[in-house]
């Protein structure tokens, strides 16, 4: 008995090891089969989808398989999918409000959703999320609208995140890929743009979390900003692969590094070393245009920074009247009118002596009154509301009622087109541009929500055919 005893001990460390690397095996077939099921920058280079590359989405394009002449005969007409795999509340305010609607809870970005729901529920809900707030017939739609490019902002979770961050890692980059091929499907380009860095680029909820700049800027600045760029690196070189090259044509670096926060010369060194470590990845390969935004200086900052060293690269600036009170207090027909007579000029310069430019973002908004616009709980700047020391834009000015777009007058829906059309066609001195947004949850925010300008026929019916210009 004792013998048996002895062989028992012996014998069930091994039993209990051999049932232990079983499980262990089959956790990494199932980590396995997950991740051929939902590609990574890291996946085999031999993935395919189903779809070819001979779709257009109109006339006025050119198929997938055929060369778009930016900046020559061709003009981006494109839209943003905001809010979509990148949460912001004034684009999707209910997933933020569950908690409390004021944001007293602490809930003012993706990361303090993330770290109330925790890391279950957080997946749960963004995941569903992801499913729903675009799926392929937005994608119809948007070709049907007339627009020939699409802009994805992507969170740098869709790729890697670091333990300390409450972000859900890797899912959005599965719907990432399913936008891409959706657009393949309908002939739209695709500008794949990395909408967020580790660290916070500029501090505002958009950027995955709201509060202090951490990208070049304090204690982990500089490994946030080696982060990115080796985040950058992995789409560009993932997307340059000749099944993904045809509709994901330009991929923009980094959205809005905040200029007036992080000392410029900063991020203008980083913009060169990312470059060339782009331009290193791509070796012979053109690649991808590469967009770089002007970061909120002046555009006449930029004159002589993108030298001949520069292959295929983009200077993206982003056009909005309503952080400009002389601007905002504007008389409607003069607001109309000033893209035509202000901005249309500047980008011409820009191109002449900086780069190839275009306008990334730009919206029907002539004030700040959009909820949640400038953030959780925030005020606005138009009604003086935005902070204690603040006052209104004018006398009168109140943001009761401008975004009930069921009383818009067909006056004003007459200005709004007049308005859109105008920067549209004053845009297209650059290479071209992109409405933000294609939509806001339920129309919370009418201004910025394509979808329901175009129902409501504040939009033209196509962006190719339109009646008022410069």
């Amino acid at each position: 008995m004792f013998t048996f005893f002895i062989a028992l001990l012996l014998v069930l460390p091994l039993v209990i090891a051999g049932f232990k690397n079983r499980a262990d095996q089959r956790k990494a077939q199932e980590a396995a089969t997950h991740n051929n099921t939902l590609p990574s920058p890291a996946s085999p280079p031999d993935h395919r989808d189903s779809f070819d590359d001979t779709a257009r989405p109109n006339t006025w394009t050119p198929p997938l398989n055929e060369k778009f002449r930016y900046n020559a005969e061709d003009r981006i007409r494109g839209i943003n999918l905001g809010g979509w795999l990148v949460l912001e509340p004034f684009i999707t305010p209910r997933i933020f409000e569950q908690a409390d609607a004021n944001g007293t809870d602490g809930v003012i970005d993706e990361w303090t959703l993330c770290e109330h729901l925790g890391p279950d529920e957080a997946k749960r809900q963004l995941e569903q999320h992801y499913k729903t707030f675009i799926t392929e017939d937005d994608f119809k739609k948007i070709a049907l609208m007339g627009f020939n490019h699409v802009r994805i902002p992507t969170g740098h979770w869709a790729v890697q995140v670091t333990p300390d961050e409450p972000f859900v890692p890797y899912i959005s980059w599965h719907y990432l890929l399913k936008g891409v091929q959706w657009a393949r499907k309908y002939g739209l380009r695709v500008m794949v743009e990395l909408h967020t860095a580790p660290g916070s680029q500029n501090g505002w909820n958009h950027s995955g979390r709201q509060g202090l700049v951490g990208f070049l800027d304090g204690p982990q600045g500089e490994i946030n900003a080696a982060s990115t760029t080796k985040i950058i690196n992995e789409i560009v070189q993932f997307f340059n692969r000749p099944e993904w090259s045809n509709v994901v044509t330009l991929i923009g670096v980094l959205n809005e590094p905040a200029m007036m926060k992080i000392p410029a010369e900063r991020v203008k060194k980083w913009y060169q070393t990312t470059y060339e470590a782009l331009r290193k990845t791509l070796s012979d390969s053109i690649g991808p245009i590469l967009t770089y935004h002007d970061g909120f200086l002046p555009l006449k900052q930029w004159f002589g920074f993108f030298k001949d060293i520069y292959k295929s690269v983009v200077l993206e600036t982003h056009l909005y009247l309503i952080f400009n009170n002389d601007l905002v207090a504007m008389p409607r027909h003069l607001q109309a009118e000033f893209p035509c007579n202000s901005w249309k000029k500047d980008l011409k310069e820009a191109s002449t002596h900086a780069a190839p430019i275009m306008v990334g973002e730009f919206s029907l908004a002539t004030n700040d009154c959009a909820k949640y616009l400038n953030g959780v709980g925030l005020g606005a700047r138009y009604d003086g509301t935005l902070d204690d020391s603040g006052s209104p834009v004018c006398a009168n000015c109140t943001c009761e009622g401008v975004d009930d777009w069921t009383q818009f007058t067909e006056d004003y829906k007459g200005f709004l087109l007049q308005f859109l059309e105008k920067q549209m066609d004053a845009y297209e001195s650059s290479i071209g541009w992109f409405f933000w947004t294609y939509k806001t949850e339920n129309h919370v925010n009418p201004h910025w929500d394509y979808s329901l300008a175009w129902e409501q026929k504040f939009a033209p019916a196509n962006v190719n055919s339109r009646t008022h210009f410069c």
